[in-house]
């Protein structure tokens, strides 16, 4: 093991017992040699420092199956297997790694692999004693993408920049990066991070309303969804293509692909709610906002919190008429759709421009009507004004 990883491990395992250095060092070695340990100088005994291991209840310890758990558990975060990481977190936790040498590696994918995402408040102190791989977990965590990329260049950590690019609503730069990961994940054999990038393509161009762009790129990422044999992101992109379509007013398309879908979720009865709304199917608009109420939670979190409301504003303009003429509806509009800018990917925001449009217009509120426009390009090109 590194001396600066042995001596961060030993500082933290002390700390944590809030151990004084004199304490953990009595009987093995001076506190000035400690010190040294800690800072990771070089020369350290491997004796003295399995004793310090010892009296800390560290077992350092190389085991091949913990080697081997850890290689698995890189490879699935890397190459972006999302369906593994249920399994491997429940390994993880199995394993009990939190005592050996892998513990940093296994605390860090751990909270990568569970629904956390934080980055443990040690790591930043630790960080100069990290190894690459160990770094690239910590930045990730971190949310500190363009560090990620500086460290790594390989395809995932490109389209986990090309992401958050998409997510602050800068296509062209998420586009740019996410091109980039296609080439870097076809010379580097990463079959899933070609599907992620390609579908995250797709819903840049969905965004921007480029109706057969996106045809073409979700078409790619289904294939190599259904070769992979991952159900969730062909419904993924179902439901992409008919939520864009029914934002280009293609509402029968809209329903033929919800129908087909077998929408269950609360966003998926939401836009059939919205399709049968354009199409005078009010009783089964209302149907299926019934049956949101009780469907599974949609996710990342922020949409659990407001599905609800968003399928609300679908059930006031189907049992209102004169929705246009109550300020209820305006507030409770114009609320979620600054929430969902400030919090969502700008999709969300995106789908619900027209309605917000339409109660501005109502107002004869044409000046903030233009300015809202001009953060939506894409809208403005899409033929829709």
């Amino acid at each position: 093991m590194r001396p600066e990883l042995a001596g961060a491990l030993i500082r933290r395992a002390r700390l944590e017992k809030n151990w004084s250095q004199e304490g953990l060092c009595r009987g093995i070695c001076s506190v000035s040699w400690l010190s040294k340990i800690e800072a990771g100088r070089e020369g350290a005994d491997p004796e003295l420092v399995s004793a310090l291991f010892a009296r800390l209840g560290l077992d350092m310890a190389e085991r091949p199956e913990s080697a081997e758990l850890i290689g698995r558990c890189c490879e699935a975060a890397f190459s972006l297997d999302y369906e593994a990481w249920d399994g491997l977190l429940a390994e993880l936790r199995a394993a009990r790694l939190e005592k050996g040498p892998f513990c940093l590696d296994a605390e860090l994918l751990g909270r990568l692999f569970s629904d956390g995402h934080a980055a443990p408040g040690w790591a930043r102190d630790l960080e100069p004693a990290l190894g690459p791989g160990q770094r690239a977990l910590l930045y990730w965590l971190s949310g500190d993408f363009e560090a990620l990329c500086r460290l790594d260049g390989r395809a995932f950590a490109i389209y986990l920049r090309g992401e958050e690019a998409y997510a602050r609503g800068n296509n062209t730069l998420a586009l740019e990066l996410l091109e980039r990961a296609c080439r870097l994940a076809a010379d580097e054999g990463r079959l899933r991070v070609l599907m992620h990038a390609r579908l995250l393509i797709g819903n840049c161009y969905s965004n921007s309303m480029q109706y057969e762009a996106m045809l073409r790129h979700y078409e790619a990422a289904e294939r190599m969804a259904r070769t992979l044999g991952d159900e969730d992101s062909v419904r993924s992109i179902e439901y992409n293509r008919a939520a864009t379509a029914l934002e280009l007013g293609r509402a029968q398309e809209a329903y033929d692909a919800l129908t087909r879908l077998g929408a269950k979720s609360a966003m998926e009865l939401h836009k059939l709610a919205a399709a049968c709304e354009l199409l005078g199917k009010r009783d089964e608009a209302l149907a299926a906002l019934d049956r949101a109420k009780e469907a599974e939670a949609p996710s990342p979190e922020p949409v659990r919190e407001l599905a609800g409301r968003i399928c609300g504003l679908v059930r006031c303009r189907l049992e209102h008429p004169d929705y246009l003429e109550r300020p209820e509806y305006g507030a409770e509009l114009m609320e979620l759709f600054e929430t969902m800018r400030r919090e969502l990917p700008i999709g969300y925001a995106s789908f619900h421009l027209p309605r917000v449009l339409e109660w501005l217009r109502a107002r004869r509120m044409y000046r903030q009507a233009y300015e809202l426009l001009l953060d939506f390009p894409g809208y403005c090109g899409s033929g829709k004004i």
